[in-house]
């Protein structure tokens, strides 16, 4: 579930517009835009000492199964399990995002892009931790609502702009934004 997303450079209503100017200005040339897939380096947002700070880091957890990564974790487990209790606690991420994809269970794979709305921008829920002196994260996921369930049983955890800092910077809250119900979303076959 949700390891292919896609963020948009320039997108036009400008909400990400901001977290790449931050980027260009600190991190030059140390990211990608565009269909993110497991292993690229893409812009991401932390709190550091309270403020929120666009840094490069690398979508998957490393050494899962055989050399794989691990790209997803269930939000609802998450505060319990060992591999991801401290990344919960203390290492917040959100992942700015247009939309994100999945496939169909069917015979033909259709592949699928999930928006919120009209709107152009979307910020995924993560924790991440840094191995190897590179920030590294998981997408948290929750169990799908109506609007995705025909495609998949699982979603990415999806907040508003107004829930990216309290989820970043205060532990209690960001508990309360993962048990939040989520957001209805737009399906649409990708392109």
């Amino acid at each position: 579930m949700c390891c292919r997303y896609y963020m948009e450079g320039r997108e036009p209503d400008g909400k990400l517009a901001a977290i790449i100017e931050m980027m260009e200005r600190n991190w030059p040339g140390t990211y990608k835009t565009g269909e993110i897939f497991p292993g690229d380096t893409v812009p991401a947002l932390i709190s550091i000492n309270g403020k929120i700070k666009a840094v490069p880091a690398v979508f998957g957890f490393s050494g899962f199964k055989n050399g794989g990564l691990l790209l997803n974790a269930r939000s609802e487990t998450a505060a319990l399990k060992h591999s991801f209790a401290e990344a919960l606690r203390m290492h917040r991420i959100i992942l700015p995002a247009t939309e994100f994809y999945e496939w169909s269970s069917n015979a033909d794979r259709t592949k699928y892009s999930f928006k919120v709305g009209s709107n152009h921008a979307m910020y995924l829920c993560g924790v991440y931790e840094i191995a190897a002196g590179q920030t590294r994260f998981v997408i948290l996921t929750r169990a799908a609502n109506a609007s995705m369930i025909e495609t998949h049983d699982r979603m990415p955890v999806i907040v508003s702009e107004n829930e990216v800092r309290p989820y970043l910077t205060d532990y209690d809250s960001a508990l309360g934004i993962l048990a939040a119900e989520a957001p209805q979303l737009i399906r649409a076959e990708a392109r």
